[in-house]
């Protein structure tokens, strides 16, 4: 796994920025609102319950810490979703969990699965319920940045209403440069925390090196999961705890 080399200026921000914004820096050292932070993907299947359950395993010790899936599409009796996932992956008691509160059964983005389910995600009610809990929570979203959760809005609504900073998600294979460096400079656009980036899947060095140092955010560590102990090379420093 690559541990994160970070410069003592990467250290000292968790602004994700690009190379044309070096100087744009988001980050506020007050504590975020919600004790929250949001892992969104770059694209479906980049590792984001992966990532999730390293970063929750990793912090486990914060004291009230919980994991939440709040909208889980594809969900079936025999496989109920992300949250049954990270509990596997984590070992961890139900304490460390909160209910999903929607879930539909289609694979399909939120706004198309909840119509075929006979509904839609009211984003008032979601943005009120994510206000009432208290945190330290790592919430961890459907899907990429743009996915609709209705067809007006989509996560950066409700990332922008309740002030939630970003983990980033991304593969290291083939298309996840562009990938990452597009979902980075709409994060930078909307005014958004990115905390920093964690990698999933075989190691690519050059990959991991060329999205930091192309948008000078902060790596939070890569890793291709095969047993609980890869959970360890993510976040060493401990950045989140800020955050929390």
């Amino acid at each position: 796994p690559i541990r994160p080399n970070l410069d003592p200026d990467q250290r000292r921000t968790g602004a994700c920025v690009t190379r044309l914004c070096k100087h744009a820096h988001h980050h506020s050292d007050s504590v975020p609102e919600r004790h929250m932070i949001f892992v969104c993907g770059t694209d479906t299947g980049a590792g984001k319950t992966h990532a999730a359950a390293a970063l929750l395993w990793r912090h486990r010790t914060l004291s009230g810490i919980r994991y939440w899936k709040p909208v889980q599409t594809g969900a079936s009796a025999e496989d109920p979703g992300d949250n049954d996932t990270v509990r596997r992956l984590t070992g961890l008691a139900d304490s460390f969990f909160l209910p999903t509160d929607l879930s539909f059964t289609q694979p399909l983005s939120p706004h198309r699965a909840a119509e075929l389910d006979g509904t839609q995600i009211d984003l008032d009610a979601l943005i009120q319920k994510t206000r009432s809990i208290s945190g330290p929570v790592i919430m961890e979203g459907a899907g990429g940045l743009c996915v609709p959760l209705n067809r007006s809005a989509t996560w950066i609504d409700l990332l922008k209403a309740c002030k939630i900073p970003v983990v980033l998600v991304a593969r290291t294979g083939l298309g996840t440069i562009n990938h990452s460096l597009l979902t980075l400079d709409r994060l930078k656009l909307e005014k958004i925390e990115c905390v920093g980036i964690v990698f999933c899947g075989p190691e690519n060095a050059d990959n991991v090196r060329t999205v930091s140092e192309m948008s000078g955010a902060r790596v939070l560590g890569s890793f291709e999961f095969k047993s609980r102990e890869d959970f360890e090379t993510v976040d060493p420093e401990g950045v989140l705890t800020s955050y929390l």
